[in-house]
This record gives C-alpha cells, structure tokens and sequence, in this order.
C-alpha cells in the first residue's frame, strides 16, 4: 500500500507482526479491551507528515497543518523531539510505528497503543466520538476541496483560518449534560406569559393575608419581574450558551458554505476535546465464566467464588500446583463458548486464550472448527482435608418443655391438648400451637421423635450414601421418605446398611414390582441432605455432584463415583459407559475423570440421556482408581479389560467442533510463574498498560537498559509543567496499591495514627478492578480530583509554580498539598484555555455580539483576545464585545471591523 505518496510498503515486516501478536496477547490476557488495531510502518518524514495532520493522513488541506510539519520536521532533525508513538480513535484503531525505532522502542509502542486503545473504546468521554472518523475526515476534505473549486482557494482558506482559530469555543460537556431547556419562553401560552410577572404568594387565611402578602411588597416584586421580562424579550439566548460555534451556526449570518466548513470545524473539535479531557488517564493507562469449576488444593471451586473471595488457592496449570496471587473480574463481556468432540465445554470472554495441540495460545474469538487444543486435567490436585460439615437439626418444642416454660405439670398440657381449659390455658395456647405445628411437618410414620446421627465430616461412607442416592435414591417431601430403587439385592443391602451406619436409622426393605424398595423416614436427615443441595422430588434432568464431594480428598470422591456408577454405570464391550439424564451431571463427571488422569467422551443420546463413555487405557485407570461395587458390574469391566492385552496409547488433544457467541460476566485469576490453569479440560491462560506489559510480559533481559533509558526520558518531569505520562502512571499505580491494601474508605480517612497507617494492609486485592473502573468513568479532573492524595504529592514531590517575570524563570509558589493541587485543577480546567460563553446577541438593541469571559484569576492574553474577537467580527458580521477582568478592572474589549477598543464598565452596562 502506500500513504501520503509514500513509494514502500506500510505493512509490519514479519517481525514485528510476530511482536504485534505477542503483545496483543498479552494485553487481552491484562484484560485490556480494545478495537482491532492496525500498525503501519513510515520512515520519520512520513510520520512528521501524518503527525501534522493530527494523524489522519486524508484530513482537508491547509497551511497550519504545513507549519506543524516544518516544526516536527526540524525538531527531529535536530533531535530535540521524536515520535515514538501514534494511534487513532477510531474502529478499527490506526497506529504508526516508526521505522528506525529500535525492536524495544517498537515494543514499547505497541504496548501503549493498546493501552490507549482500551481507553478510547471504553472511556465514558468517549462515548459520543465517531468510530468511523478515519471516513469522515477524507469526507470532510471533500468537501472543503469542492468549496475551494467552487468559490476559490484563497476566499474559502480565509474562512477556514478564522475558523480554526476559535475551534475551541466549544461546550465540551455538553455530550453529557442537556443545557438547552426542552421548552422556550415564546413556548408559553398568552395566559402563562401574562401571569409570569406576579409576584409570589403565599398561602394564609384570610384574617392574615395582609400580614403575609404586604400589597407594597408583591407591588415591588411585579415591577421587578416585568423588568426582567423586558429585558429577556431584547436579549437572545436566553440564558448564557458555551457552544460560541453552535451558536454561530444556527444564528450568523453565513452562506450555506461557510456554515458547512464551520460545522466540519466544530465536529472535528468534538471528536479531538475528550483527548484533552483525559490526556493524563490516556497516557497513564481474559477470563472465564464464573461457574467453571476449577480444581485446588481445596476442591472443585467455582471461578466466581475463588474471585469475589480472593481465595489464596493452589491449582493446577497443566503440568504442576502454582499459586494464585491475583483476581478479577469484568462485567458484560463477549463470550464464546467452545465445544469439543470429547464433550469438553468451555465459556470464556472473546480474547480468553487457549492452548493449542502445538504449543501455541490461541483466543477463543480466533479458534476455528476442527483446531486441535490441548486436554489437560488437575494432575491429581484434590482437597487435601476432609469437607467439614456445620449443620444442627431444627430444635423442636416438646411437652415437657412447655409444661416447664408455662410452670404446671405434663399432665396439664396433655389434658389442654384434649381439650380440656383451665387456669393455665391462656399461656398454654401459643406453646401447644408451636407444638402442634411442628409435629404436623414430621414424618407420618413417626409418632414419636428418635435420636438421629448427623454425620459431622464427609467421608467415604456418606460419600457412598450420597453416589447412591444421587444415582438411583430420592428424596420425597409429599410422602417425607428418603429411599432407593434398585434391581440388586447387593446395593439395596450396601445402602440399608450405610443408613444404619450413618444414621443409626433402620430402613425397611421390601421387594415390589420387581425391584428393591428401601425406605426410611426423618426429617432431621432430609433437612441435613436438602442442605447439602440435594434436590428433592422428581428431579433426573437436574441432578449434579454435590459441592461437599468436589470439595472432598481423592478417596472420598472415589467412593461417591463408585457407588453413583454402580447406580447409572455399565460396563460391557464397549468399556465404561455412564448414562443420564443431567447434562450437568455429566459435564462435572467428565472433569472429576480427567484430574484422575481418566480421558473420556461425553455424547448426547437420541433418547436424550447423556453418555460418558471411558474405554481403552483411560477404562484399565477408571479400574484401578474407582471401579465398581457391585461385583457384576465389576466382573463385566473386569472381562473388558482382560479382552484387551495392549490399547493404543491415549493422545491429549481434542478438536473443536462448535462454536458460540454469547455475553457474561467474565472472572480471571493470575497464576505465579507460568500464568496459566487448568479447568475444564483446558490450559487457560492469564495475565498500566505499557509498562506492565513490558516489564511483566514482553522486555527481554537484554533490552533492559535500552527500555529503562527510553522510559526514562518520556517519564521524566516537565519544568513548570505536567508531564501527563508520569502523573497518570503513577497516579494509576497509586490507586492500584492503595485499593490492594485497603487504603480507602472512611476509617482509613479518619485515622490520624501515622505509624497505622504506615502499616496499613487489609489485602483486599482490589486494585485492578478500581482502576478498570477509573479508566471507565473519570477525565483527568475529576481523576486528579478525587485520586491526588497529600501522600502521593509528597511522594512525586509534587509544588505549586508560578512564572516570574522579574527573573525570567519558573519558581516554586507553594507546597501546600491544597495549594498545588488547585493550581493543577486550574490548568486542566476547559483544558487551561478562557471559559468564553454568549450572554447577547442582540446587545444595546442593536444585534452586536456580546461574550463573558468567566476570570478564574487569570487575565487573557489581550494579542489573542484581539485575535479571536476579530475572527469572530468577520464571521458574524456585526461588532463584537468581551466581558472580561483586565488589570484586576471590569472590562469590555471590542472590535467593530476597523479598529480595537476597551473601556471600563459598570454593572448596568453588562447584562447578568
């Protein structure tokens, strides 16, 4: 391609294609969330070039843009300056590189270009921007172009100068805020406008109205309210208007040409004013669903739990146990779920990364049907303590204990059961009605309450109580029953057995209908299950593991997956086969299997059940490590192995078979050493932006001095100025720290014990979510606003300057915290330029323009106020005036098409 009459190709060489990759990797691993960002690569002159047209190469033509180009041209020249890096807000994002930057130059680029990416696309103040403004502005230097053919270069260049020169006399808020009211006054009927002078009045009685509406005082304030009305109706707008260009627009009195160039002007001004809003956050600035089940040192747990509970949990990451030291998480995001032809599933956001068969990291937004990706399990990672279980059956009233609380004998409340009242029966009624209410829930069968054991750890028995009943058991409200039907003798036995064991509960067996049917009756064992989540009623297609077995050591697990396949397992000649109607059932199956090192297949049926199917070697392994206990079931296994004296050895890989968009919100852990996890069957990946990537992901050692030296010198500080890289940094840092530690909120506000608050460290780990949010919602005002702390200034060793003019040189003005921090305000404030507004466009009656200058204890330049007033003359064709402070003196400026004048007024000749 070539750009700007360029003769090479733009293109990154396949090099740095190769380092684009890697950075963007890493990026989207931070969870940076940018556009798709296009590099192309120019020698400096070329980018000079681009940069003088504020890096829109096709923008309309004119001389300033020639000037910016000679200044950036002779300053790199001389090396007083170089471009390291430019990119454009826009869909895709356009970025230059330059080509005799260094390879750590060229990373370090990349790096905060998709730090400003994330920002432009995600940033509320620029919400409002065109994502298509690489269009518009060719659009824009059409049809600037065909006025110049039209009424001649010289005549629409002369206007576009004036233009330009005051594109900044914009309301930049006005994206926001609705300034304008949605009705006028000429909107009011004739009646309305009538009654607008009264006066007020307030409500009294009649003996009082005198007292409370004195005729000389409503007589006053009439007059007053028809003054003003008189003084509106010769007076637009209405009320003062910011937008000097809209207003422009809508009331000088301009060809339709000249209105067009000055609405190009002031959309252009639009789309580059949130850039100077958040200068200092733009410069200073991958993941699951929450219910993927990860394995740790404490279980099977939910990605959300391990996130909102900042769970310092050990796990797996494919090869060997890593810690985890970090968390986040992300609202709304793009997902894609993944499918493969082993049945493994997995939902994460669009740029989550996956391993691939090869070695290599793919997105799920880049993965294509029939990739092969790596299959991994927990390599044996379980709970390393048995699940404790905290839980007390409800406690009960009983006769005894109302005769006691009432203070009578037993005998009397039986005797007010009967029916019988007496001097007690009031205080007996709500006592006996609590009874009678809680032995109306308690099981039919049991006239009487017996003493039940509650097991107080989950261990390989119950763990076989709970396969088996999760299997082919339920658990009846309507008949309050808990039972098992099965069709062998050996496993209604094995369960009976475990009741009487567990429970100290005898269950009744009878045969029916050719089965088994054991039953027994207790509501304190039905509350304890209930409470374990096990659902009650007919309930197959929603069935899963309970959280007490993922939460368990490998043993006990084991036990529960023995006694669920002697349920709802088989073997036979195809080997292992698992059958049943819960999806997810059969999804968390499959994942318990693989971090046994068990490869499976998990397929749906025509009858609708799901199968999980284990043959081969991963079959010999579901042998050793879990089996059956029934001894048919583990004959027939027994025979399918024997059948088979070598399998093939097992490759772990899998191949995507479908894909699916979708939205969630989306959670990520950060993982020591090699960043990555295992869920799922998967190898996950994880990772402000340029300098963490860089430091953290992308700098090699023997780029470090090259990257600290370049580094140095664009975070280096600004004599009587910001430096908007370094504040935002470490403005940036700052709040990650101090979110991490808990160094917020009122009590840390109010702590006044220095020592405390040296120390202070509540390891909240919020600092990456905090400063996601700031990057979403803050410009540099309010970012500086609220986020600079007196800490930080001492910190950065940040004073107040002032120019002075004695001796030529910037001197320190203060170091008081309040001080310097409302000098840095002042300066970003409208971006440091006037705060202009139209008060009149019809001043003295006599269609003259008049301006307010809103002083914040700076005077205007006067060289450029004469400028802009001028411009602004030529544009509205009628003398214009300027309300402003000079010499500490209440001033009008003006300018009527010959010549400048300024004169002292008092409050009656201005308008307010």
């Amino acid at each position: 391609m070539s750009l700007l009459g360029t003769t090479f190709d733009t293109r990154l060489t396949p090099e740095l294609r190769q380092l684009q990759i890697e950075i963007e990797g890493y990026a989207k691993a931070y969870g940076l969330d940018f556009y798709e960002t296009i590099f192309e690569v120019l020698d400096a002159d070329n980018l000079n070039e681009v940069a003088a047209y504020g890096g829109f190469p096709t923008r309309y033509p004119h001389w300033s843009f020639g000037m910016q180009y000679e200044e950036l041209k002779k300053s790199y020249e001389y090396g007083l300056s170089k471009i390291y890096e430019m990119v454009i807000n826009n869909d895709p994002c356009y970025a230059y590189l330059m080509r005799c930057n260094h390879t750590v130059d060229q990373k370090l680029v990349m790096a905060h270009v998709y730090g400003h990416c994330d920002f432009f696309k995600n940033n509320a103040y620029f919400a409002h921007t065109s994502r298509k403004m690489m269009d518009e502005m060719a659009n824009h230097g059409s049809r600037i172009r065909q006025h110049a053919e039209k009424y001649g270069q010289d005549v629409v260049e002369n206007f576009l100068d004036r233009c330009m020169s005051i594109d900044d006399l914009i309301d930049v808020h006005s994206t926001a805020f609705k300034r304008r009211p949605s009705t006028a006054r000429y909107d009011f009927s004739p009646e309305e406008q009538e009654s607008s002078p009264r006066a007020t009045r307030f409500q009294s009685k009649e003996y009082m109205h005198e007292f409370m509406n004195p005729a000389a005082k409503l007589k006053a304030e009439e007059e007053e309210n028809r003054k003003k009305m008189e003084q509106a109706e010769h007076r637009y707008p209405e009320r003062p208007e910011k937008d000097v260009l809209l207003f422009l627009i809508e009331h000088a009195p301009l060809k339709p040409w000249q209105r067009d160039i000055l609405s190009i002007v002031r959309d252009e001004a639009y789309y580059f004013a949130p850039q100077g809003m958040t200068k200092i956050m733009n410069e200073g600035w991958a993941c699951v669903v929450g219910s993927t089940l990860i394995p740790t040192s404490s279980g099977f747990i939910p990605m959300q739990e391990i996130v909102e509970g900042k769970l310092q949990q050990t796990v797996s990451d494919g090869s060997k146990p890593q810690k985890v030291y970090d968390w986040a998480r992300f609202t709304n995001r793009r997902t894609v779920q993944v499918r493969t032809r082993r049945g493994l599933v997995l939902t994460g956001s669009h740029n989550h990364r996956v391993k691939m068969n090869d070695g290599s990291w793919k997105q799920l937004d880049q993965l294509c049907i029939g990739d092969a990706v790596k299959v991994t399990g927990g390599q044996n990672l379980w709970a390393d303590e048995p699940y404790q279980v905290n839980w007390q059956p409800e406690q009960r009233l009983t006769l005894a204990e109302i005769a006691h609380e009432v203070g009578c004998d037993i005998e009397t409340v039986i005797r007010y059961r009967a029916g019988v009242r007496g001097k007690h029966a009031e205080a007996l009624e709500p006592l006996v009605a609590e009874y009678e209410t809680g032995l109306a829930t308690m099981p039919g069968r049991i006239a009487t309450r017996h003493d039940v054991t509650i097991p107080n750890q989950v261990d390989t028995d119950f763990a076989s109580f709970l396969g088996y009943l999760v299997g082919d058991g339920h658990i009846s409200k309507v008949k309050r029953t808990i039972g098992l039907t099965t069709g062998d003798e050996e496993q209604a036995n094995a369960f009976a057995d475990l009741v009487q064991q567990l429970f100290g509960l005898t269950a009744s067996k009878r045969w029916d209908d050719g089965r088994w049917r054991i039953n027994f009756s207790s509501r304190d064992v039905q509350d304890f299950l209930t409470h374990l989540g096990l659902t009650t009623g007919f309930s197959a297609s929603s069935k899963t593991v309970p959280d007490c077995i993922l939460r368990s050591p490998k043993h006990v697990v084991g036990s529960f997956l023995r006694a669920y396949f002697d349920c709802d397992g088989y073997a036979g000649k195809q080997g292992v086969i698992l059958s049943t109607m819960s999806e997810r059932m059969s999804e968390v199956v499959q994942q318990l299997l693989l971090n046994f090192g068990i490869l499976s297949r998990r397929r749906k049926q025509k009858d609708g059940c799901w199968h999980v199917h284990v043959n081969g070697k991963s079959a010999r392994l579901y042998a050793d490590e879990i089996g059956f206990g029934l001894v048919r079931k583990q004959q027939a296994l027994q025979l399918y192995l024997d059948s088979h004296q070598h399998f093939k050895s097992e490759k772990w890989d899998d191949t995507i078979i479908s894909l699916k968009a979708g939205r969630a919100d989306v959670y990520d852990v950060s993982v020591t050493d090699t960043h990555r996890y295992a869920a799922h069957g998967f190898i996950n990946h994880n990772s402000y932006w340029h300098s963490t990537i860089m430091t953290q992901k992308a700098l090699h050692p023997s780029e470090m001095i090259d990257y600290c030296d370049h580094h140095c010198g664009t975070m280096a500080p600004y004599r009587g100025r910001i430096n908007p890289y370094k504040l935002g940094i470490e403005l940036f840092r700052d709040i990650e720290r101090r979110w991490n530690m808990g160094q917020f909120g009122k009590e840390w506000e109010e702590c006044d014990d220095a020592d405390k608050r040296q120390s202070w460290d509540r390891k909240l780990g919020l600092g990456k979510q905090k400063i996601f949010e700031v990057r979403k919602h803050y410009s540099d005002i309010t970012f500086i606003d609220t986020f600079l702390t007196p800490e930080f200034a001492e910190e950065q060793g940040y004073f107040s300057f002032k120019y002075e003019e004695e001796g030529k040189q910037y001197v320190v003005e203060s170091r008081e915290f309040l001080k310097v921090k409302h000098r840095l305000l002042a300066n970003l404030t409208n971006f440091g330029k006037p705060w202009i507004t139209v008060v009149d466009a019809n001043y003295k009656n006599r269609g003259e323009l008049l301006l307010l200058h809103r002083h914040e204890g700076v005077d205007l330049k006067l060289s450029h106020a004469n400028d802009t007033l001028a411009n602004l003359q030529a544009i509205w064709s009628r003398p214009v005036h300027l309300q402003t402070i000079v010499d500490d003196k209440d001033s009008i400026l003006s300018y009527d098409g010959k010549e400048h004048s300024s004169k002292g007024v008092g409050e009656l000749d201005v308008p307010h």
